[in-house]
């Protein structure tokens, strides 16, 4: 397109409107008020558009089409592997693209479009979705083998009030739930060290340096080579539930259900290696 064309497409829009939705600053051009507040549905109709090209090529090229996952880090990188591997098998003439993010901006993303599917912790978003519950688990205790809480008979609150804990990106779901847990011994965390990857937690634990907060299905190798012992908090913790969401009143595609189930078989087969890694590390989860 030409410039003149776009000025005056955007014009024309703006007369239908009877708004002005951008404004020019020199050699800069922004949105107006008005310009922003039609934006998100501008991005809504052009998501439709192309989920509606999507289905015209899959109808004109069987087999062929695209496939946008939305996971957060720790799916992304314990889970999705063997999941994508699999899928790649099943559809290899699909483009797959994965967005790796939070699970409150994975719900903005999906909400828009701008992803087929969200793997997330289920949260106050998810009514909004269908929600399909894949599996749930708990914040543990990761400790050093030589930690004084690895051998200790029982736990109690009184044992962890001096304790450092090591826990994930404070703007995540995961850091709300540990803080409403902690909030029950009146007060916040303490003594904390805010780290980027679950990998550097499990590093840090191994080394001594704290607590880990985590759930052991992250740490299945260090399970098993005993170089990180796991411990219930002493602290009521409620489960945390994650699964598959999609947008409401749409009917699944056949990638979108394959893909769920395979998530399945990946979570059920994941969860079963967890249980018979802590029973063998002698440690209840």
């Amino acid at each position: 397109l030409t410039q003149s064309a776009v000025s005056h497409s955007i014009k024309s829009l703006e007369g239908h409107l009877d708004a002005n939705l951008f404004e020019r600053l020199g050699k800069r051009v922004r949105l107006t008020p008005a310009g922003e507040a039609f934006l998100p549905h501008v991005e809504v109709i052009l998501s439709r558009m192309k989920a509606g090209q999507d289905v015209v090529q899959q109808t004109l090229r069987p087999g062929h089409g695209r496939f946008r996952i939305g996971a957060t880090v720790t799916i992304s990188q314990y889970v999705l592997p063997s999941i994508l591997r699999e899928l790649r098998e099943s559809f290899p003439l699909f483009d797959i693209a994965v967005n790796t993010d939070d699970s409150r901006q994975l719900a903005s993303l999906l909400k828009n479009g701008e992803i087929d599917i969200a793997v997330a912790m289920k949260s106050t978003a998810s009514g909004q979705f269908e929600f399909h519950q894949l599996f749930t688990d708990q914040i543990k205790m990761a400790v050093s083998p030589v930690h004084p809480l690895a051998s200790a008979e029982r736990i109690l609150r009184d044992d962890i009030t001096d304790e450092i804990f090591i826990f994930y990106d404070e703007a995540s779901e995961t850091f709300q739930r540990i803080e409403r847990i902690f909030s029950e011994m009146q007060g916040r965390l303490r003594s904390s060290l805010q780290v980027g990857s679950m990998a550097a937690i499990k590093e840090m634990a191994k080394i001594g340096m704290g607590v880990g907060l985590l759930a052991p299905w992250i740490a299945l190798e260090e399970i098993a080579a005993r170089s990180l012992v796991f411990r219930d908090l002493p602290i009521e913790t409620p489960d945390r539930i994650w699964g598959i969401h999609s947008r409401s009143g749409k009917e699944p595609t056949m990638i979108e259900s394959v893909f769920t189930g395979i998530c399945q078989n990946v979570v059920d087969t994941l969860q079963m290696r967890t249980r018979q890694c802590l029973e063998t590390s002698g440690k209840s989860a």
